[in-house]
């Protein structure tokens, strides 16, 4: 098992909870898998590790895993909802509304932003997520096309 998951697992203990089955395979899925997945691309995804845990049970453990700030949700443009774990430091999408392209950044210029409001508010801040909308360059140099 890698670092990662142990500090997730070890995280979801601290807090109180139990470290289920079905908690501990949508974070398997959700580590191994894409990057970001869809609630039914989970339940499918789980279901081939583990063909006993059912669909209410991946959407309880997304839906505490959530709460508990191991899990990020995000609409990426996309008609349902995204998850992916959440990263040790922040994540960025740059996602164009007309073809869904999705960019992903890793680097991040809003750490100082991040302090500040943590200091005014006295806020302890877990991370951030970051979705830029917009056009992409072979949609902006397609005429025809119109945004979404």
């Amino acid at each position: 098992m890698s670092a990662s998951l142990h500090a997730i697992f070890k995280r979801i203990r601290a807090e109180g909870y139990k470290l289920t089955r079905p908690r501990r395979v949508v974070i398997e899925v959700l580590a191994g898998g894409e990057t970001h997945m869809g609630a039914s691309e989970i339940v499918a995804a789980v279901r081939q590790k583990a063909p006993d845990v059912g669909r209410a049970s991946v959407y309880r453990a997304l839906e505490l895993l959530t709460r508990l700030g191991v899990v990020q949700v995000s609409a990426m443009g996309r008609a349902t909802t995204v998850y992916m774990l959440t990263p040790a430091c922040c994540h960025h999408h740059l996602v164009c509304v007309e073809c869904r392209r999705t960019v992903e950044l890793n680097e991040c210029a809003l750490r100082d932003l991040e302090k500040s409001l943590a200091s005014r508010f006295g806020f302890q801040v877990q991370g951030h997520l970051v979705e830029i909308y917009g056009r992409c360059e072979a949609c902006q140099d397609n005429p025809g096309s119109a945004p979404l």
